[in-house]
């Protein structure tokens, strides 16, 4: 009874089983075939029991050797299955095969891949809406999305800040609300050419717009378009963005430039008239003054009787303040001139060097009252497209603040030019009182004094610098000053170079201690038109670099005190000398560590004239090249 309870609950599986179960006798024919079986693979029972496994019998072998196999096979119908199978043996003998059709296996697993997908696409695209919303919140203007229609189908918070609808009244509303009533009309129609060729841009460029707000009011406005693509078709994007705090900033700000131009005009018309008064005034003194001192001179020549000695000193005092006076006052007649555009300039290209010789003459014997030296070191040619009086009175404003700022017993020098481009700049520097910083900006302005005369020197109207910087720019040019308290002061102005002259003899500065190689060096360059300034320590030869800007340099690395490498290497570290030629020439053979350090060349002494001559042509094609 128990066997045949088995038999019977095995046959009930078998039947409701949805494997396929296949018994095979020893001989490997079919002695169960499961429903299931008959519906995987299309053979019925009847067809099938007694009969050798129509799937192959390759099958069982592969099965026995390893119990679970995957595989394709033919079904009754010629289709392909793909099945898996498990094998068990009978413990009578034959076979037990367990079936499953792995077709609809596949396609579940297909199913839910592709579900899960789909899930993580719209997780994506919730998170992307979602960091696109939190964005859109974020942005400092209003936004809005409008379709085709010109209904708003997306705006943010800004949005419903700015115009005072709240997210409901705008979302489906015409944008034609959120415009003033003057403009609403014509709205349509500059949509529409939108429409026809939308493009990423601002709205109405160069056109106040106006937007309106739920109350009625209406403000100024920026508008940016940009056309989008969605899933609900072709739409529209505005940034606007409020720009009343700017109109209002705009507005000020000119308001307040047409009022500075209005003082601008007051102030211009005011010195104008100063100056045409100054002017007037002083032309009015001169008369009186020219009448004062022709008499006084007159007086001085004791042509009407002799004039004791108390007489004389008076009179004296009379020559010399109204000779005070009349410089004052041409002084002041000058400056009116140049505010007021009267002045004019005759330039002509002349050698700078006799005027300068001209105003430290004219200079020395003031200077010599104080026992200051003047060094005039302008030596060489130097053409210039100047002014020649007005240059010469910009040279003597220079000096005679010099002589006036220097105490007894100092000195005062005129540098060689230097050419800068298409300028020349002289310098006049001295030993004098020296300027702080704070000051220097205002030693150019008019009736500025920052200091006082030494003793023994008048002091004047404080217009002589405003006049030079005035006539300096009149030329094209500029004024510099450099100056230490106690030390002295250096000004440097420039003026228009006559380059088809001033350019024509290149300059080389020789750094060498020994007077005879010196000589042997100039005699070889100075009968080619080449100019040469020679400097016999390393300190003078570093100054001399700084000043002259010579267009090559020969060095002796022997040199007293500091060496000649010392000055090699300060050189390269000045912007200014940095690529000028540098031909070292000695009697050491240190060729390796000069080239090294920054020498153009190195020769060694004694040097030849035509080797000194082929490297200049070499490293300075431009200047040496056509000797």
């Amino acid at each position: 009874m128990q066997t045949e309870a088995i038999l019977e609950a095995l046959t009930a599986l078998c039947t409701i089983s949805p494997l396929a179960v296949i018994g095979l006798n020893p001989q490997n024919q079919v002695d169960l075939w499961s429903p299931a079986a008959e519906q995987m693979f299309g053979w019925t029972q009847a067809e099938i029991l007694g009969e050798a496994l129509p799937v192959g019998v390759g099958l069982v072998t592969a099965l026995q050797a390893q119990t679970s196999l995957r595989t394709v096979v033919q079904k009754k119908d010629g289709r392909s299955l793909e099945i898996e199978c498990r094998i068990a043996p009978r413990p009578s003998g034959g076979w037990i095969l367990l079936s499953t059709d792995l077709t609809n296996t596949k396609a579940t697993e297909r199913e839910r891949e592709e579900f899960l997908a789909r899930d993580r696409e719209a997780t994506a695209r919730i998170k992307a809406e979602s960091r696109f919303r939190e964005l859109l919140e974020a942005a400092p203007d209003a936004i809005i999305e409008v379709d085709r229609e010109g209904r708003i189908v997306l705006l943010n918070a800004v949005t419903v800040k700015l115009f005072g609808y709240t997210r409901e009244e705008l979302l489906g509303r015409n944008v034609d609300a959120l415009i003033p009533d003057s403009a609403r009309s014509r709205h349509a129609a500059h949509r529409a050419g939108y429409w026809s060729k939308p493009m990423t841009r601002p709205m109405g460029q160069g056109l106040t717009l106006m937007a309106r707000r739920k109350d009625g009011s209406e403000f100024p406005v920026e508008i940016s378009l940009s056309p989008v693509r969605s899933d609900e078709g072709f739409r529209v994007t505005a940034i606007i963005r409020d720009v009343t705090e700017r109109k209002i900033a705009e507005e000020k700000i000119h308001t307040a430039n047409q009022q500075l131009e209005l003082r601008n005009k007051e102030v211009e018309r005011a010195n104008r008239l100063k100056s045409e008064f100054l002017a007037s005034m002083s032309h009015e003194l001169r008369t009186p003054l020219h009448t004062i001192i022709g008499f006084a001179e007159l007086l001085a020549e004791e042509l009407e009787g002799p004039l004791n000695d108390k007489q004389k000193r008076f009179l004296q005092h009379v020559h010399q303040d109204s000779l005070h006076l009349l410089d004052l006052i041409n002084d002041i007649l000058d400056l009116s001139k140049i505010e007021a555009g009267g002045m004019q300039l005759n330039i002509e290209s002349f050698d700078a060097r006799d005027v300068v010789r001209a105003a430290v003459d004219s200079i020395r014997p003031m200077a010599s009252a104080k026992f200051i030296s003047i060094d005039n070191r302008v030596k060489n040619e130097v053409f210039v497209l100047a002014d020649r009086v007005r240059f010469r009175e910009i040279l003597s404003n220079l000096l005679s603040n010099a002589v006036k700022f220097t105490p007894e017993g100092g000195r005062i020098e005129v540098d060689p030019p230097v050419s800068q481009g298409d300028k020349i700049v002289f310098c006049v520097s001295d030993t004098g009182v020296g300027i702080a910083p704070e000051d220097r900006e205002a030693i150019f302005d008019k009736f500025r004094q920052v200091g006082s005369a030494t003793h023994g020197v008048r002091e004047g109207t404080g217009l002589g610098l405003a006049i030079v910087k005035h006539l300096v720019e009149m030329h094209g040019g500029s004024i510099s000053l450099e100056s230490t308290v106690g030390v002295g002061s250096r000004f440097s102005f420039s003026v228009p170079a006559d380059v088809g002259r001033s350019q024509s003899d290149p300059l080389v500065l020789i750094i060498e201690d020994e007077p005879a190689a010196r000589e042997l060096l100039t005699s070889y360059l100075t009968p080619l038109g080449i100019r040469t300034e020679c400097a016999a320590t390393a300190q003078e030869g570093i100054e001399a670099a700084r000043r002259l800007h010579p267009d090559a340099v020969t060095l002796d690395l022997l040199l007293p005190g500091r060496s000649g490498w010392h000055v090699l290497r300060e050189l390269r570290e000045m912007p200014d000398a940095s690529d000028i030629p540098i031909l070292v020439i000695s009697v050491v053979d240190e060729s390796r560590a000069a080239i090294d350090l920054g020498a153009t060349e190195y020769l060694q002494k004694p040097v030849k004239k035509e080797a000194l001559v082929r490297a200049l042509r070499r490293h300075a094609p431009a200047r040496f090249g056509m000797i």
